[in-house]
């Protein structure tokens, strides 16, 4: 649950008045040979996101001192309730076999399952630090390897439109944007927006 707060509050830019890096808003994804298909085998399908090192949250400390806003979190006892063996390690948050079961009952390219994580142990843990990772797409010998000591906290809407809430909708749908991002290699992908959309799901 805290991971998701610290993700969300950043997404709804909550304290961006306070902090003007307290958002996604600029934040650039990492830009390398493994994040980028180019054919020959170094790609590693996912996109992270590194953030700009500021926390949306702030957590109790064991002393009753609260983290600062730069301090790394975390939430051990409730991720114990949430661990899943996978290939000698472990992963955290939704299986991702419920996610795809979750989605097979629809065509096409809704079925993909690109699954937004969290890092729960490693450089990041406790950042805001995410990432996108096209688990469905990768090659077998991957598979859930790539959510190894992270957290999966959501999931892609793949029918969505690639505008993103823009006037054009240019027929592009969320995975398009990925697959593009994944491929094109002059300039750093960069987020320009970002928030919180409300549904009767969430709500």
């Amino acid at each position: 649950p805290l991971h998701i707060s610290n993700l969300s509050n950043l997404a709804a830019s909550k304290r961006k008045a306070i902090d003007s890096k307290a958002t996604y808003v600029g934040c650039t994804f990492q830009f390398s040979p493994a994040t980028i298909d180019d054919g020959f085998g170094r790609y590693r399908w996912g996109h992270q996101c590194d953030g700009y090192g500021r926390n949306g949250i702030q957590v109790s400390l064991a002393s009753g001192q609260l983290t600062d806003w730069d301090e790394p979190f975390s939430d051990p006892e409730r991720v114990k309730d949430c661990v899943h063996a996978s290939f000698g390690g472990k992963y955290y948050g939704w299986r991702y076999d419920e996610i795809s079961d979750l989605l097979s009952t629809e065509g096409g390219d809704d079925t993909a399952a690109i699954l937004l994580t969290v890092t729960i142990h490693g450089p990041g843990a406790g950042t805001s630090k995410f990432s996108i990772v096209r688990v469905s797409e990768s090659p077998r010998e991957w598979g859930e390897r790539l959510l190894l000591n992270s957290a999966v906290v959501g999931f892609l809407d793949c029918s969505g439109n690639g505008g993103f809430g823009d006037d054009t909708n240019d027929g592009r749908s969320s995975l398009d944007v990925l697959r593009a991002m994944a491929q094109q290699k002059i300039g750093v992908p960069t987020i320009v927006g970002c928030g919180i959309e409300t549904t009767e799901m969430n709500e």
